[in-house]
């Protein structure tokens, strides 16, 4: 049996085992970190959960990733190169070290860097001004709705100076106590 044909594996069977061409180990390779892929796609922060403790070297996008690339790049040169397979499997593993290098500093580095997200917090609405959508009573509970360049948002907000704000009036967010905003009737007094 030629090494560079097949790869021999026992252990399965009791009658000898199975026969795999190389060519199948790589599209497993290929198919399989394709469907890791897409299931960390769902279950994102099951994967960042297992892969924590290991650091950022070892981000599953990297790793699976790089499978994918070493698996795809087995694929094609042994069907298209017709070199010796151990040729194939190391000019697929430098391929495979390339990749690994490329997305690490064009893709995790730069992600990890990034903003979470741009969005505010309702802490930071205070000093924002806005308008009543719906009526705010002197001691209950209406809503409003800001402008920001982060974009606009509704908010729940009671009258800071316990008075009836109606629908439409300006207003100013005086503070935030327990994500409610407090707010007070914004006049052309100022």
């Amino acid at each position: 049996m030629n090494f560079e044909t097949y790869i021999y594996y026992s252990g399965f069977f009791r009658n000898g085992g199975i026969h795999i061409e190389v060519l199948d180990i790589y599209w497993f390779l290929l198919w399989g970190s394709l469907v890791v892929a897409i299931l960390s796609l769902f279950l994102g922060d099951l994967f960042e959960g297992l892969f924590e403790g290991l650091g950022e070297v070892f981000n599953p996008l990297l790793l699976f990733g790089t499978l994918a690339v070493i698996s795809g790049s087995g694929v094609l040169l042994t069907k298209y190169a017709g070199i010796s397979h151990i040729y194939v499997l190391i000019i697929s593993l430098i391929i495979g070290l390339l990749a690994y290098f490329v997305i690490y500093y064009l893709l995790v580095i730069p992600l990890s860097n990034a903003e979470s997200s741009t969005s505010i917090s309702v802490q930071d609405l205070v000093g924002k001004t806005g308008e009543v959508i719906t009526t705010i009573p002197a001691d209950g509970y209406g809503e409003v709705f800001i402008t920001s360049t982060n974009g606009s948002r509704s908010e729940t907000a009671r009258s800071f100076d316990h008075i009836e704000l109606k629908q439409g009036r300006k207003i100013v967010v005086v503070e935030v106590k327990e994500q409610i905003l407090y707010v007070a009737e914004l006049t052309d007094d100022l």
